[in-house]
C-alpha cells in the first residue's frame, strides 16, 4: 500500500510484483551454479598433473572451507547459534561427501574428464530414487522420462565418446570408483535436504567442513605428498569455492525437491567437457556432442514438467 498526496487522503493499493521465475526454477538455477563450481573442484587433481592424492586434496579443501566458515562466524559473533542436535547426521554427511569427492577427483584424474563426469552423473538418478524412497517425494511420470533421457545421453558420452574420449578397458577401475562416488554424493544430497529443513545454512556449512577436516586428517597425512607453496595455497582455496558451491546447494534444496534437483546435475557433463577441452585438449567427438545435447534436452524437459503431484 502506498500513500499519494501531501495529506495522505488518497490511498492506492499496489499489487505485489510477480516473481520473474518460479521458486522451483530458482532452485534449479542455484543447483546449476553449484554444479559448475564442483566440476572445477573435482578436476583439481588432473590440473595438478595427478601428482597429489585425492585424499590429500579433499582434506586441504575441507581445511580451507573450515577456515572460511570460522572467519564468517567469528566476524558475525554467531558462535552461540552454532549448536546442533544432529552431530551424527552431519558427520555421516561429511563422510559421504568426502569419499564421494575423492572418488570424483580420482576418476577425473585417471580417465578423460567427460567420461568421468558422465559416470558421475548417475548421481542424479540415484538422488531421484532416494528422494522417492527415503523422503517420500512424489515424482511425475514425465520427470522419470526426463531423468531417463539424461541417463541415455550420459551413456552415449561414456561408451561412444568419439576420438579422444572413447571408453576403454583401462578405464574400468576408475569407472567403478566414479560410480561409487556418484552413489555417495547422492546420499549426501539427501542428507543436505534433510538438514536444510532444520538447520541454518551456516550451521550446515560449519559442521560438514569441521567433520570433514577431522575424519580425513590422519588418512591424508599417511598418504601425504610434498607440494609447492602455490599448490598448497591453491588447494586450500578450493575450500572457499566449495563453501560457495555448498551454499548454492543448500539454497537449491530449500527451494526444490531432491527428486527435481537430482537430474539437473546432468549439466555437469557440459562444464566438464568444456573444461576438458580448454585445459587438457580433450576434444569431444560427434557422439559426445550428441550425448551432451540429449542431456541438455532432458534437463530442459525436467525444468518444464512442473512440481511434484499432490
Amino acid at each position: 500500500m502506498s500513500i499519494d498526496g501531501d495529506d495522505g487522503a488518497t490511498l492506492r493499493r499496489t499489487a505485489p510484483a510477480a516473481p520473474v521465475i518460479g521458486v522451483e526454477a530458482q532452485g534449479i538455477l542455484w543447483a546449476v551454479t553449484a554444479v559448475g563450481l564442483f566440476a572445477l573442484i573435482f578436476m583439481s587433481g588432473k590440473i595438478a598433473g595427478g601428482l597429489i592424492p585425492a585424499l590429500q586434496i579433499m582434506w586441504l579443501r575441507y581445511l580451507g572451507g573450515l577456515a572460511t566458515v570460522v572467519v564468517a562466524v567469528t566476524a558475525g559473533g554467531r558462535w552461540r547459534s552454532m549448536a546442533t542436535r544432529q552431530p551424527g547426521l552431519h558427520a555421516i554427511r561429511a563422510g559421504c561427501g568426502g569419499l564421494g569427492g575423492m572418488a570424483a577427483i580420482h576418476a577425473a584424474t585417471a580417465m578423460p574428464v567427460a567420461n568421468a563426469a558422465a559416470i558421475g552423473l548417475l548421481e542424479g538418478l540415484f538422488t531421484v530414487v532416494l528422494g522417492v524412497t527415503l523422503l517420500g517425494e512424489r515424482v511425475r511420470p514425465a520427470r522419470w522420462a526426463a531423468a531417463a533421457l539424461c541417463l541415455g545421453g550420459a551413456a552415449i558420452v561414456v561408451f561412444a565418446g568419439g576420438e579422444g574420449v572413447r571408453f576403454t578397458p583401462a578405464m574400468s577401475a576408475p569407472a567403478l570408483v566414479a560410480l561409487g562416488g556418484a552413489a555417495l554424493i547422492a546420499i549426501e544430497a539427501i542428507m543436505i535436504k534433510t538438514l536444510a529443513r532444520s538447520e541454518t545454512r551456516l550451521v550446515v556449512l560449519f559442521y560438514v567442513n569441521l567433520f570433514g577436516s577431522l575424519l580425513l586428517a590422519l588418512p591424508a597425512l599417511l598418504v601425504w605428498q610434498p607440494m609447492s607453496g602455490w599448490m598448497l595455497t591453491a588447494f586450500l582455496c578450493l575450500g572457499p569455492a566449495a563453501i560457495l558451491g555448498q551454499t548454492c546447494n543448500i539454497q537449491a534444496y530449500r527451494l526444490a525437491d531432491a527428486a527435481t534437483l537430482g537430474p539437473v546435475r546432468y549439466v555437469w557433463i557440459v562444464f566438464s567437457a568444456a573444461l576438458g577441452w580448454l585445459l587438457f585438449a580433450e576434444v569431444p567427438g560427434p557422439a559426445a556432442l550428441a550425448g551432451g545435447a540429449v542431456i541438455l534436452a532432458g534437463g530442459i524437459w525436467l525444468a518444464r514438467t512442473g512440481g511434484a503431484p499432490r
